[in-house]
């Protein structure tokens, strides 16, 4: 259900502020993958999990409910689960950006979007937004726009949860796409997604999400899995063409193997990494790092002495 805009939009531009130390740590993030610090930091799952990883990545705490932007309380920081279209362009869900209790203006300030491939949540790229100029007036009409006719590209939602109702403030995935945030030609890096094979496949699992594996063969039906002495029966023609494939697991069968289900990607697609070696990023990729071989990017981008505030 979709209710008025509480915050009225605000009447200036938000003031520009940056920070040299996120700007180097969001140069380093391409090629991240989150996966593996989603899965040890946070074992009990849920949909903004990932979101919790980057923020762990990037040097913060990965839980953070303060009503304030994430980074120094002065620059937001999102998440965007990207997937390619047909004709290979960037495409995205519409995001959330904070309860209804929250000023959205405020969060939207000045933003770090960070861009990350939707089947594999490998981080693909980042953009810096101010709300400021055209934007923040384009964005303001939201304001007095009919939230159910007019399509505004802020909107007020309220969802069924697990404590009932909880009102949230969301940005369009057209607006990403309208302001020039996402690609807006076709694109080298990233895979097309299939929502609705993977909610059968999670379904059929538990709710567990599938495991994915990067092609070691490059033609016939069978290829190597990297966690067991098993294999993965695909159609590695469709692979190398669209990126990925379902894929079946024969015998013999991994305990992890066996509790999840499977996609085979086409390895060439992935980005080359900024900060992690090349077999740091399969290895997140595939699911195959323990947790005491868990690595963080802040740990590797040093600190600038003066962070040009």
């Amino acid at each position: 259900m979709r209710l008025p805009l509480r915050h009225p939009p605000p009447a200036r531009d938000a003031p520009l502020r940056r920070c040299r130390h996120l700007e180097h740590l969001a140069e380093a993030a391409r090629g991240v993958p989150l996966g593996p610090a989603a899965h040890h930091l946070m074992a009990g799952g849920g949909r903004g999990r990932h979101g919790n990883a980057l923020q762990w990545h990037l040097g913060l705490d990965a839980y953070d409910a303060r009503p304030v932007p994430d980074w120094e309380g002065r620059i937001e920081l999102k998440l965007i689960s990207v997937w390619q279209r047909a004709d290979g362009v960037l495409s995205c869900d519409r995001v959330k950006i904070c309860d209804v209790a929250v000023d959205p203006w405020r969060k939207l300030g000045n933003v770090l979007f960070v861009f990350a491939d939707r089947l594999t949540r490998v981080v693909l790229g980042h953009r810096f937004y101010r709300l400021a100029g055209p934007s923040r007036e384009r964005l303001a009409q939201a304001w007095a726009a009919d939230p159910h006719f007019d399509r505004p590209a802020l909107m007020l939602e309220s969802r069924e949860g697990k404590r009932g109702m909880a009102p949230a403030y969301y940005l369009a995935a057209r607006w990403l796409e309208a302001e020039g945030l996402l690609p807006r030609g076709p694109v080298g890096v990233g895979y097309r997604f299939d929502a609705n094979w993977w909610r059968s496949i999670r379904a059929d699992h538990r709710g567990r999400d599938p495991l994915v594996t990067l092609a070691r063969a490059e033609q016939g039906e069978l290829t190597a899995c990297p966690r067991c002495r098993g294999q993965l029966r695909t159609d590695l023609e469709r692979v190398f063409e669209l990126g990925w494939a379902p894929a079946f697991h024969t015998m013999p069968l991994g305990e992890a193997c066996g509790l999840r289900g499977h996609v085979v990607v086409d390895p060439r697609r992935l980005p080359e990494p900024a900060t992690a070696s090349d077999a740091e990023l399969f290895a997140g990729v595939e699911a195959r790092v323990p947790a005491d071989k868990l690595w963080r990017l802040a740990d590797r981008v040093p600190e600038p002495e003066d962070h040009e505030h």
